[in-house]
This record gives C-alpha cells, sequence and structure tokens, in this order.
C-alpha cells in the first residue's frame, strides 16, 4: 500500500499505542486479583461493572472517530 507520509507516520504511531494498550490490558487482566488473602474469593462482576467498562469504551471510541475527523 502507498501512503502518504503523514498517513503513514499515523498508522504507525497508532499500531504502536494500540499494541502498548493491548499488551497493559492482557499484563492487568493476567495479575488481578494479586491482593486477596489466601482462600478469599474475588468480589463478582455486576451488571454495573460491565456497564461502566461499556460506557467508557464507547466514550473512548466516540473520542477517537472525533480526533480521526479533525485530521
Amino acid at each position: 500500500m502507498n501512503f502518504e507520509p503523514e498517513r503513514r507516520t499515523g498508522l504507525i504511531v497508532g499500531a504502536l499505542i494500540g499494541a502498548a494498550l493491548g499488551a497493559m490490558t492482557a499484563h492487568l487482566l493476567m495479575t488481578a486479583p494479586a491482593n486477596l488473602k489466601p482462600g478469599e474469593k474475588p468480589k463478582p462482576l455486576d451488571a454495573k461493572d460491565l456497564m461502566s467498562l461499556t460506557t467508557a469504551v464507547g466514550m473512548l471510541i466516540r473520542k477517537l472517530d472525533d480526533v480521526r475527523r479533525r485530521t
């Protein structure tokens, strides 16, 4: 693919940011919860947790789209 230098740089930066965020998320998911006492179970997820997470991801995607439209 032949891209303009600015677009190619943007794609590379976006890919690096995405890779870093993905690696950090994987690390968090693999190590959590680390502060539990032996025999203690983690608090289960409920609908409120999932809705707030979904809302946050939706806002992030919307913000990324706004940034994309400005360039």
